[in-house]
């Protein structure tokens, strides 16, 4: 029973948490800026994700975990790496001018 209702806990946790990221993905890549958005944070969050993959790697060697925690990884990156791109491109831009 503790087991079942942990998994649910971790599915809706799992599945919010990818939703979050989503909205933020699409109004980057469609706004093709990120000026109000902070890198130092979402370098935190690689950070503190980078921590709990090596947590989830040494204390919960379940792939399915280990598959949530990476794919975590992936969209924290990708959203640091669309900011720090689009903050680049649009300073240019704007030095150009």
């Amino acid at each position: 029973m503790k087991e079942t209702i942990a998994f649910v806990f971790l599915s809706i946790y799992t599945i919010l948490e990818f939703v979050a990221y989503i909205p933020q993905i699409v109004k980057i890549l469609k706004t093709k800026r990120a000026d109000d958005l902070s890198l130092t944070s979402w370098f935190v969050w690689i950070t503190t994700d980078l921590s709990y993959l090596g947590y989830v790697l040494l204390e919960t060697p379940q792939i399915g975990v280990i598959f949530i925690a990476v794919l975590d990884l992936i969209f924290i990156i990708t959203v640091f790496l669309l900011t720090a791109y689009y903050q680049k491109h649009n300073k240019r831009k704007k030095t150009c001018r």
